[in-house]
């Protein structure tokens, strides 16, 4: 009987250390090294707070991090992405999120995977 068990219990955790990860257990954001191109036609999505942006171009998705609540992105839906006054040049530093009246600084810029960038885009439209 005990051996049974032990072969029962070997298995299970075998494939519980096999399996993908779940949600809860998905991959963290990882910050960005070096400056990315965005494409002309890449897309954003306030986060709730305006603390955050999230960010799609082709498969590539981002979250910016501002320091604080950023009204370039709560009063407009026409934003501009750039670093040193180069468009859709988006950097570990020195890039800003610029609107008609307003331009916020980029604090953080990580990569994060589809389905996290669908969760919380998903969540911010509550």
């Amino acid at each position: 009987m005990n051996t049974i068990t032990a072969t029962l219990a070997a298995t299970v955790a075998a494939l519980l250390l096999s399996a993908p990860p779940t949600s809860a257990q998905a991959k963290e954001a990882d910050p960005i090294t070096s400056c990315v191109t965005l494409s002309p036609q890449h897309q954003g999505t306030r986060v709730s707070g305006n603390q955050q942006m999230l960010l799609k171009d082709g498969d590539a998705h981002y979250r910016v991090g501002f320091r604080s609540h950023c009204d370039a992105i709560a009063r407009s839906s026409a934003i501009r992405i750039e670093t040193a006054g180069q468009d859709n040049q988006l950097c570990p530093e020195g890039s800003s999120v610029r609107a008609r009246n307003a331009s916020c600084a980029v604090h953080s810029v990580e990569t994060i995977d589809a389905e996290e960038y669908t969760r919380q885009a998903r969540r911010n439209r509550r």
